[in-house]
């Protein structure tokens, strides 16, 4: 029987996933998902190539910089968004070609484009695993790979991000926690909380399965998850 799964999630390639993140995980011997901006992407990209040599995830995250707080892309038809991710894929897949294939990550909150209307439907028929923006756990045998969703780690102290790793372990589930600034910037959470945090996921390796997303869906369906107790 396999092991409830966590993934950590990543948006924005921004510079404090590289100065604090990639350490971190480093540290603790754990596997990330980095959405990829490709603007920042280009920026850093022998820092990224290395954590992509290493074993982390580098996703596509080229929709997230474009959203609006609520997550919505109220300026962009889903013909704009396609052309969007193709490119991204296109980069991602040029740049990492180690990658055999890689999941896409969108905006938190509402996956809307213009005229309020869903995009979600528009995009899965060319990506097998998204990870949306729409919070929750992903349990067995109720969950698409083309519908994922995400516990948002923002603005969280370490105990309620354990806590919220803990009631996926309850539930059997596979927890895609999603963060974005780490230290500093936008959603940040202290570097020192997220350090902790990945102290607990090591330290539960017994109970848990680390993985980046991609790693993860392949295989989500081999078989329903054992029980599992939190210490």
């Amino acid at each position: 029987m396999s092991k409830p799964i966590v993934s950590l999630t990543y948006d924005g390639t921004l510079p404090g996933h590289l100065e604090v993140v990639v350490p971190q995980l480093q540290t603790f011997g754990l596997l990330g998902t980095f959405y990829a901006d490709p603007a920042s992407l280009l920026d850093d990209y022998p820092a990224w190539n290395r954590a992509a040599l290493s074993g982390h995830e580098i996703g596509n995250g080229a929709l997230i910089g474009a959203a609006l707080p609520d997550g919505s892309l109220p300026a962009w038809t889903e013909e704009m968004i396609c052309d969007d991710l193709s490119e991204a894929d296109d980069l991602i897949a040029e740049l990492f070609p180690e990658q055999a294939s890689h999941s896409i990550g969108l905006p938190w909150g509402k996956a809307l484009c213009s005229n309020d209307q869903p995009y979600l439907a528009a995009i899965a028929g060319s990506h097998p695993v998204i990870r949306t923006g729409e919070p929750g756990l992903n349990k067995p045998n109720q969950t698409n790979l083309r519908a994922l969703r995400m516990v948002p780690m923002e603005d969280l102290e370490a105990d309620q991000m354990i806590e919220a790793v803990r009631i996926g372990i309850q539930h059997q589930a596979w927890v895609i926690l999603a963060f974005e600034g780490v230290g500093e910037g936008h959603r940040a959470i202290d570097s020192e909380c997220h350090r902790r945090l990945l102290g607990f996921l090591k330290m539960s390796s017994d109970l848990i399965e680390v993985a980046p997303v991609i790693h993860a869906a392949s295989r989500f369906g081999q078989g329903q998850w054992s029980e599992v107790s939190v210490r």
